[in-house]
């Protein structure tokens, strides 16, 4: 651009009446060239027109806030510090910059900008807000809370401080509280994206998820920019089931950035979901970044991609970084004696309440109240009253926690003096139970309801048997193993019931039922490939599969198809209660087991409903609780070695009947005697553990791991 140009393009700002571009345009003649009388005068004279303008003209200003709306925050500063050359003394300005340094988490620099900024105005309520959202930033709420009052004071309507005071409620856990002011402001202001965001987050961990959906739902609608908004909305969506639905919600947000992770992994999960076997490759593409860079992702969904528990450890750690910061560790000096009672406090995540009663509840109800005071506490929202008095009954008396900050609900628990706090949800919802980066007890002990470690020093020991981390799996937990002799797990045989018949479920009376009840995210090509081969060398055989959804049974369908399979060979149960299940599944032959992570809980439902059950044990723990479920109902002959082995058991079966029946026979004799239906003595063993972890620690002795004979 030639001097000349540079000069005529000022003068017509100027003509324009663009004054503040004009100035900008002399400005930088004059950087380029301090000798240039014409734009040295020209600039003299528009300062002197200038100096009568406080601030710059709405259309700049307009323009200075769509770049910062936009996250454009660097680009707006460095304009906004041009313009600053000009109205040096521009509330407007100074305020912007301090909000510019803000998004862009520049604090001390923010700062001092709002303090220049209210010194020239001090009346200005929305200058006051944006220094409570510095000091929220810097964790100092009480001043946060006195700033975003003092705006109020100012302009009782100021929205901006509205929203910075109901979010620091929010952590001094005053839900309750943040939500009335919430609802006011979304009633004052139904456009305003940000607002409808923050009270979908409230309504979500209050446990009104259908709100918490409508709230995202208009944030995305008002602002398709908030990534944040789709991306917990189509968490929502996943959670219910709706997967078809969330697919969406993750695909824009990675438009918006394709280095998203977090977004990524649920992609790839909802793909699973779907039997849309297009996540492989995609997976592939990806795996060596994800999970590893950026924010943490969820592990449970990780672990359905790839058996590799070196990897998944990796991904654990980096997720729990995020979810547990600092954790405090363990540092409890050695009591000395053991108490007459230990007082153990089982957690868990108020949504998880009834999988763990189905898991747990009948080792809970076991345990030895004269040597162990046994408590449960429930966290967050939604723990449905059924739950509270199943626990209630359980002899286990039930604290809920589902209000109040972190710190106020770690001091609820800490008072009670427990000796041991175990985890019973881990990472199964996609959380974790943050709570345990506090030291609850001198113990933390995690009990699988989620497969895996949990990749933080938060928690010293992991429950486990020989066959689920078998020794050399050390290294793969980030906890010190505890493994109990004759295993991890319980199910109490189902109660006698008359099954309904074949044909009332879409069964052939007189054909083989090959059958799995797994997710859909946990059948692979790998473990189809081999079904449709066993179903086509029993002709009269069929695959009995869960309905997980048009989109998923429609892809699996024509997945058959594609391997010269009768697609109308493969039955789809529609979904029922987990009791009307259990009844229904004596109608299957055998059950056929995932791979890279096992039907855990459909395993050993079938196990108790006298079903046997076929696995292939993998490397990752999750891969090897069927195993561990076979071990102790003492029936190792239905572990295969190799995938070929995993097939040759199951065709053998088909065409033999006197084989199953044998099979058949040996399972309802184990139900009497095998280790794993006998929810008692799950319970002495995990007191046993107890007791081994405890008396280390009264010791003094560091956590190690731990093998009960």
């Amino acid at each position: 651009m030639t001097p000349a140009y540079s000069l005529s393009q000022a003068e017509q700002f100027e003509r324009d009446a663009q004054l503040e571009d004009a100035a900008m345009a002399y400005a930088g003649i004059l950087s380029r060239n301090p000798r240039n009388t014409r734009a040295q005068s020209a600039l003299e004279g528009l300062r002197k027109r200038l100096d009568t303008q406080t601030d710059p003209s709405p259309v700049h200003q307009a323009g200075l806030e769509a770049a910062l709306a936009e996250g454009r925050h660097f680009e707006a500063a460095e304009s906004c510090g041009a313009l600053l050359k000009t109205f040096r003394e521009s509330h407007f300005l100074w305020d912007f910059l301090g909000r510019c340094h803000l998004s862009a988490g520049h604090l001390d620099n923010a700062a001092t900008c709002l303090n220049k900024a209210a010194g020239l105005n001090p009346r200005a309520a929305g200058t006051y807000a944006a220094m409570g959202r510095v000091k929220t930033a810097r964790g100092e709420l009480d001043n946060a809370m006195a700033l975003f009052d003092k705006a109020l004071s100012l302009s009782a309507g100021c929205l901006q401080a509205v929203h910075g005071k109901a979010e620091v409620l929010i952590q001094q856990g005053r839900s309750r509280k943040a939500a009335v002011m919430l609802r006011k402001a979304v009633a004052q202001a139904p456009d305003n994206a940000g607002l409808h965001f923050t009270l979908a987050g409230l309504l979500n961990r209050q446990g009104a998820a259908a709100e918490a959906k409508e709230h995202y739902s208009r944030a995305v609608r008002l602002n398709p920019a908030l990534t944040e908004a789709q991306y917990q909305l189509g968490l929502l969506l996943k959670a219910e089931g709706a997967f078809a639905a969330a697919l969406p919600c993750f695909d824009k947000v990675l438009k918006a950035n394709p280095a998203d992770d977090r977004a990524r992994t649920q992609r790839l999960h909802v793909l699973a979901e779907l039997c849309d076997w297009k996540w492989l490759p995609e997976y592939s593409d990806h795996r060596r970044q994800l999970g590893l860079r950026g924010s943490g992702c969820d592990p449970s969904a990780l672990m359905l991609m790839e058996d590799n528990p070196d990897l998944l450890r990796a991904r654990a750690q980096a997720n729990a970084g995020d979810l547990f910061g600092a954790a405090e560790l363990n540092s409890t000096p050695p009591a000395g004696q053991r108490p007459d009672r230990l007082r153990i406090g089982y957690f868990f995540a108020a949504g998880d309440a009834a999988s763990v009663l189905e898991q747990h509840g009948a080792m809970l109800a076991a345990h030895d109240r004269t040597r162990f005071d046994i408590r449960a506490y429930a966290i967050g929202a939604g723990l449905p009253d059924t739950a509270a008095q199943a626990f209630a009954g359980l002899n286990c008396g039930i604290t809920v926690l589902d209000s109040g900050g972190a710190g106020q609900m770690a001091g609820t628990v800490k008072a009670d003096r427990l000796d041991a706090a175990v985890d019973l949800s881990g990472y199964s919802g996609g959380g974790a139970l943050q709570l345990f980066a506090a030291r609850l007890a001198p113990l933390h002990i995690a009990f699988p309801g989620y497969p895996g470690t949990l990749g933080t020093a938060a928690y010293d020991y992991l429950i486990s048997d020989a066959a689920a981390c078998p020794p050399g799996s050390e290294r793969y937990h980030s906890e010190h193993l505890l493994r109990l002799a004759g295993g991890f797990q319980a199910a109490a045989p189902a109660a006698p019931s008359a099954a309904p018949d074949r044909a009332a479920c879409g069964l052939p009376e007189a054909s083989f039922v090959f059958c799995s009840f797994a997710s859909g995210s946990r059948i692979t090509p790998l473990e189809f490939d081999i079904w449709m081969r066993l179903l086509q060398g029993a002709p009269d055989s069929v695959l009995w599969l869960r309905d997980n959804g048009e989109h998923a049974v429609s892809n699996l369908r024509r997945a058959a198809a594609a391997r010269g399979t009768d697609p109308d060979r493969l039955i789809f149960a529609p979904a029922a209660s987990r009791a009307d299940h259990r009844v229904r599944l004596p109608l299957a032959d055998l059950f056929l087991d995932s791979f890279t992570v096992n039907a855990t809980a459909d395993a050993r439902d079938a196990l108790a409903a006298g079903v046997p059950v076929l696995t292939l044990p993998g490397r990752q723990f999750a891969a090897r609780t069927s195993a561990s479920l076979l071990h102790s109902a003492g029936l190792p002959e239905l572990i295969a070695e190799n995938t070929r082995d995993y097939e040759a058991k199951a065709a053998a079966l088909a065409p033999d009947s006197n084989a199953r029946t044998a099979l058949r026979g040996k399972l309802r004799s184990r139900q009497q005697t095998a280790a794993l239906f006998s929810p008692e003595r799950l319970a002495r063993q995990v007191e046993r553990a107890f007791d081994a972890a405890c008396e280390r620690q009264l010791q003094g002795l560091a956590p190690g791991h731990i093998d009960l004979e």
